[in-house]
């Protein structure tokens, strides 16, 4: 990928945190900076751990396909 395509992605996932952090803060108290905060971290966490778990899956699965390849 392109640098410019990189940026649009990361544009596109920025965009949509700030999103669903804004609609959960307006429905679940929108009284001051701290819930909002805490929804953001909440949806990073939410979103970061999947991506976590599936990357270490991935370089797992890719390490063992190398090994079988070495012998």
């Amino acid at each position: 990928m392109k640098r410019i395509d990189w940026f649009m992605a990361i544009l596109l996932v920025i965009s949509g945190l700030t999103c669903l952090t804004i609609s959960g803060t307006a429905k679940f108290g929108p009284d001051s900076i701290d819930s909002y905060l805490i929804t953001l971290l909440h949806l990073c966490l939410w979103m970061g751990v999947p991506v976590l778990v599936a990357g270490i899956v991935y370089l797992i699965i890719i390490r063992k396909k190398r090994k079988e390849t070495d012998k």
